[in-house]
């Protein structure tokens, strides 16, 4: 089911490919795909941002937008 809510958006043309944001994503939501991070799962972001600050190139922004609902244990 789709809602709206906040969620990470990762620009690519910035985006270095260090995984700095991946190792900091506690939900596992971000993978490295062809030298990139990218949102594995809109259900499992969390949208607070804990990679936004590791990101060293400023890649990552926090949108809110329509996107899946966030999937909790």
């Amino acid at each position: 089911m789709k809602t709206r809510r906040q969620i990470i958006e990762v620009d690519e043309k910035r985006c270095s490919g260090c995984s700095r944001c991946v190792i900091e994503c506690p939900e596992g939501a971000l993978q490295i795909v062809k030298g990139k991070a990218r949102l594995a799962s809109e259900h499992l972001c969390d949208g607070l941002g804990a990679c936004v600050r590791e990101c060293p190139e400023e890649a990552l922004m926090i949108r809110e937008r329509e996107c899946d609902e966030l999937n909790r244990p």
